[in-house]
């Protein structure tokens, strides 16, 4: 089971998805390579900044 400190992590991590794509323009949302490229930087920033690691983030973004 997951503890406080890391649902917190996941729910800080989710809000940084979140402002990226709102924070994306229209064009940057369509095109899918661009999106998970800042995905990827924006969440490698937080990742590091909260665990001083360097992580390894691979974005998947699925249609539905």
């Amino acid at each position: 089971m997951m503890s406080e400190n890391g649902n917190d992590f996941l729910a800080g991590a989710r809000d940084v998805v979140a402002r990226t794509v709102e924070s994306s323009n229209l064009e940057e949302r369509a095109d899918w390579s661009v999106i998970k490229e800042k995905i990827r930087v924006d969440l490698k920033k937080y990742i590091n900044k909260q665990t001083a690691k360097r992580p390894l983030i691979l974005p998947v973004i699925l249609e539905v």
